[in-house]
């Protein structure tokens, strides 16, 4: 069969379902709608009928038909694009299924990419895309956006980066958090950073009380510092203190203003954004 009879076949299988006027007739399009994906069609059908016991929601339906044309698209532009392989398929039926309980457009967004990239041919092994696919699913849009802005750090402007952290002021601990999970799946790199001040020297009858405390405060210190890295880590020399911490928002920020900050995303962290930005673009 031709393009052009596949194209107006999903054309009108899309045009039923935007009409359907019952909960039944939208489930029993979107079963037909699936269905018309080369290779996948009875896999997809299949999910529905084991999983979806009830009608799925408005977004299910924007996501799928979004992404159907989409999908025709992509094999227009890309003549490697494969429907029939399994990487594809697995894809393909999980992003369904994140997608069935997710409400947030980014997300959504994001997973329709994933299933674009994982029908082109790629580099990529089958357990990586897995992997960045569960991560997709756990990650909130903070991550993924705060992701996004490091990778793209050379396009923004101190005003555009503050203006994508419009919560901030209330937030800075949920950032640095999200800072660690996003260095915790080895996504970006967070140097450690060191701060040095001069301070005014002790009192010549509290010497000995001064030494005993900076010894016990260091000690504290290593503890706190192994458990928050975040938490600045003080080191005494003569009448001068460095402060050693991991870089965290406010350091990124500064740097940001200062023209100063560089790229910190990992080459698996290259990868993971490669594979949620939109090949058609």
């Amino acid at each position: 069969m031709s393009d052009t009879n596949n194209n107006s076949q999903l054309q009108e299988k899309l045009e039923l379902l935007k009409q359907g006027n019952s909960k039944d007739k939208n489930y029993n399009a979107k079963k037909a709608l699936v269905s018309a994906i080369p290779a996948i069609g009875s896999l997809a059908v299949t999910f529905y009928e084991n999983y979806i016991k009830e009608p799925s929601s408005q977004r299910l339906h924007d996501f799928l038909e979004e992404l159907v044309q989409n999908l025709l698209i992509l094999q227009q532009k890309i003549e490697a694009v494969s429907f029939d392989n399994p990487t594809f398929e697995t894809t393909f039926l999980k992003a369904i299924r994140i997608a069935e309980c997710e409400h947030q457009q980014e997300k959504l967004e994001v997973l329709r990419n994933a299933v674009l990239n994982s029908a082109i041919p790629n580099s990529l092994k089958d357990d990586i895309q897995a992997i960045f696919l569960k991560w997709i699913d756990e990650f909130t849009v903070s991550h993924i956006r705060l992701l996004r802005m490091l990778h793209y750090i050379d396009n923004y402007n101190y005003e555009e980066f503050l203006a994508n952290l419009q919560d901030l002021e209330e937030n800075r601990d949920f950032y640095n958090q999200v800072l660690l999970a996003l260095r915790g799946k080895g996504l970006i790199k967070l140097r450690e950073v060191y701060e040095t001040f001069e301070e005014e020297p002790p009192t010549t009858d509290y010497d000995e009380v001064e030494e005993m405390l900076k010894e016990h405060t260091d000690e504290i210190e290593s503890i706190i510092s192994d458990s928050n890295p975040f938490i600045p880590r003080r080191k005494y020399e003569k009448n001068f203190r460095t402060v050693k911490h991991t870089k965290n928002i406010d350091k990124i920020i500064s740097d940001v203003k200062y023209s100063s900050q560089e790229s910190i995303t990992t080459d698996l962290g290259k990868q993971f954004i490669e594979f949620i930005e939109n090949p058609l673009v």
